[in-house]
């Protein structure tokens, strides 16, 4: 992200601070960063930031006298919690379909899709970004190159807007959220159907959101960046243990009898422990902290706050919630990736979001330390303009 913020600072002139990067979760496209056991390839990193700047240059060199509108709209039967308690009173992360002792999920979901439409000066779209708290969707072949459920969003805008329009669509605070409807209301596969639904409900709800909210043609327009620290989970010496003995050639039968310190509850699946001694090893040799960076931007009543990594939902409405601005939403996986940011509570509970690995590194309280550090920012830039609550929501 650094090397493609620079270039694009040379290319356009427009600094760091004001240039926000979000990766899309999709299970259908090149790594980015190392994760379970599996590590991405350089030529695609060395190649990415320069074609990211590309995209920031075209779009610069199109620009125009433009007015924007904002809003939000709900989205039903999209978005699921997908840690549930069972009878026996654990926490369990995607528990089968059809399994009798799935009790009621312990998180909420936030359905709310926040939207910004771009016009030019006559009314023609130019480009409607969303936000939407949720994973992915997934696609029939795991070996396919897809976009997952946000190319289908921008498809379906470009259908009811005309294909000069630009359909943009990030993750909200999603790390606990996933589209895997245990009631089957809707009975099609986890796959590419599912995602098409998925984009088309996405794009109406942000088409819903702006189409008859007020425009706006000079706005007021903020950002700032935010230094953060994130401490790294700690890791046992019994763990280092443990994960040595696991990947041992030696002794291959007798470690998998044996439980990580940090596994509550649902335990780690045996054909996967291999990976997780593995990344068990390697958080332990991370630094005690590793420095990554926050970022917020206003555009009018909007407020985006930036946090690079898988936020949990109820971190985002908290955001929401204590917002100086009438409307807030979260940006993940956005500037760096720094893996799973599971709540304080759910730590407790248990589930793969909280097991030791480079997709789960902090400590825990880091995802609520982020989501106080981004208020601060939000209300910094807050200039007590005036505004309005209310409109298209």
């Amino acid at each position: 992200m650094a090397a493609a913020k620079a270039r694009i600072a040379v290319q356009t002139g427009i600094p760091p601070a004001r240039v926000m990067v979000s990766c899309t979760h999709t299970h259908t496209g090149p790594a980015t960063t190392a994760l379970l056991a599996g590590e991405p390839d350089p030529t695609y990193l060395e190649w990415l930031p320069g074609r990211i700047a590309d995209a920031v240059a075209i779009a610069s060199s199109r620009r125009e006298p433009a007015r924007v509108a904002w809003g939000t709209a709900e989205v039903n039967g999209v978005c699921f919690n997908r840690r549930f308690r069972m009878a026996d009173g654990t926490v369990v992360f995607n528990p089968p379909l059809g399994e009798p002792n799935v009790g009621p999920a312990v998180g909420p979901v936030d359905p709310q899709v926040t939207a910004l439409l771009v016009e030019d000066a006559d009314g023609a779209p130019l480009a409607l970004w969303a936000n939407l708290a949720l994973h992915y969707v997934g696609h029939d072949n795991s070996l396919a190159i897809s976009a997952d459920y946000y190319g289908d969003y921008a498809r379906a805008v470009a259908r009811a807007l005309g294909d000069h329009c630009v359909g943009l669509l990030t993750n909200g605070a999603s790390g606990d959220i996933n589209n895997r409807d245990l009631a089957q209301a809707v009975p099609l596969p986890l796959g590419t159907a599912r995602a098409r639904l998925v984009g088309t409900a996405v794009a109406a709800a942000a088409i819903q959101a702006t189409a008859m909210a007020r425009r706006h043609q000079a706005p007021p327009l903020a950002a700032a960046t935010i230094p953060f620290s994130v401490e790294r989970r700690p890791i046992t010496d019994d763990d280092v243990a443990l994960a040595e003995a696991i990947l041992s050639p030696a002794a291959p039968d007798t470690a998998p009898a044996a439980s990580f310190g940090f596994v509550v509850g649902q335990p780690i699946p045996e054909w996967q422990l291999p990976t997780y001694a593995w990344e068990v090893i390697e958080v332990a040799a991370m630094p005690p902290s590793l420095p990554t960076e926050l970022q917020v931007m206003r555009v009018g009543d909007l407020a985006l706050a930036a946090i690079p990594g898988e936020l949990f939902v109820e971190l985002g409405l908290t955001l929401k919630a204590a917002s100086p601005l009438p409307l807030a939403t979260v940006v993940s996986l956005a500037n760096d990736y720094v893996g799973y940011l599971p709540t304080e509570a759910a730590f407790g509970q248990g589930g793969y979001e909280t097991w030791a690995a480079r997709s789960a590194w902090p400590a825990p309280g880091a995802g609520e330390a982020m989501i106080a550090a981004a208020l601060e920012g939000l209300r910094a830039l807050d200039d007590g303009t005036p505004r309005q609550r209310g409109g298209a929501r």
